[in-house]
């Protein structure tokens, strides 16, 4: 089974719409983000987490995954184990 992570991460702001003066713009700062699934894909370039496994034989054999996340890697502050119940 592929472990069970917290991930913390930045991502962009939401565009504004519309059309700004230069001189209005206020500073804005990324967001902060927190993740919590099983990592599916670790490598250099990205983190897939998935919230959802299923064994479709009905075992313990988990070769399912759905709602796949991607976060990229240089986006991640920081990442924890976090003890799975399964």
């Amino acid at each position: 089974m592929p472990e069970l992570v917290r991930i913390e991460w930045v991502d962009s702001g939401q565009p504004i719409p519309g059309w700004q003066w230069l001189s209005e713009v206020q500073a804005r700062s990324a967001h902060k983000c927190v993740s919590v699934g099983f990592l599916v894909q670790d490598d250099e370039q990205t983190k897939v987490l998935a919230p959802n496994l299923s064994a479709s034989n009905g075992a313990e054999d988990w070769d399912q995954a759905s709602g796949l996340f991607t976060i990229p890697t240089v986006a991640i502050t920081k990442i924890e184990k976090l003890t799975s119940a399964l």
